[in-house]
């Protein structure tokens, strides 16, 4: 498997259709992979969640991007949120769960494709990106505060490419001070020396899709040298004499 290229994991389609259809999606630029649901007649994520994840977990570095299709659609959240952060993830449309193969079905892949390619030209992350800042540490201002969402959910049937990244300028616009990040609270968080964090999981090496080099963190302090504290990941406020170390996706280490 080519790690220069980016993964598209179709997820959870009916085994029935699955298993009746020869037919496998190719497209240049990118490597594919389908991983049918147990149901041989709907969608069906939840039987096969865990094999998602493991090919989560050794995702390229160029990124993964999941087409995922689950009938019961009052429980796609439970999955759509476990660690939406690092990865892009869609839904297929139910009524094509069980048409594997079908012309309706290889037309909805390549325009889940076409799209996934301009969001990775237009808004995916560098690492002078604020989408690396943490979004529960970092406190944006009301007028930009959604760009981390918006960036996540964006897809051809809702909002537009061209309006979210209009929002990460404005982000950059309000935020970014001489080379710094700063919120509204005068924290500021500057790219720290790349040190520690070997190990881990590759989703804690990525974020949207983005593979940062490991060990990759912000330095946070306040402005002017004030005591602060700041939400991590789980949501915990973290008091801090001076400064501490935070990587994008709310992680603290060490401070004082």
């Amino acid at each position: 498997m080519n790690d220069n290229l980016p993964r598209a994991i179709i997820a959870g389609i009916a085994r029935g259709s699955y298993q009746r259809c020869g037919w496998r999606p190719r497209r240049g630029g990118w490597s594919i992979r389908v991983l049918p649901g147990q149901d041989l007649r709907r969608g069906d994520l939840g039987s096969i969640w865990k094999r998602v994840l493991n090919e989560w977990d050794k995702g390229p570095d160029a990124g993964i991007h999941l087409l995922l299709a689950h009938d019961m659609e009052d429980e796609r959240p439970e999955f759509h949120e476990l660690k939406c952060w690092s990865c892009r993830a869609s839904w297929l449309p139910r009524e094509l769960s069980n048409r594997y193969g079908s012309d309706a079905f290889s037309q909805a892949i390549d325009e889940f494709l076409s799209f996934e390619e301009e969001w990775r030209y237009r808004l995916r992350p560098g690492l002078n990106s604020p989408l690396l800042l943490p979004k529960s540490a970092f406190s944006a201002d009301p007028s930009v505060k959604d760009t981390w969402k918006r960036v996540r959910t964006v897809n051809r049937q809702r909002d537009d490419i061209e309006a979210v990244e209009r929002s990460v300028a404005r982000f950059n616009d309000r935020h970014r001070r001489n080379g710094v990040w700063c919120d509204s609270r005068e924290l500021e968080f500057r790219h720290g020396v790349h040190h520690g964090y070997h190990g881990l999981p590759s989703w804690r090496k990525q974020k949207f899709t983005f593979h940062f080099p490991d060990g990759f963190h912000f330095d946070v302090k306040h402005y002017r040298d004030r005591k602060f504290s700041l939400d991590d990941r789980k949501g915990k406020l973290q008091q801090f004499a001076r400064y501490t170390n935070i990587d994008p996706h709310g992680f603290t280490r060490g401070g004082f």
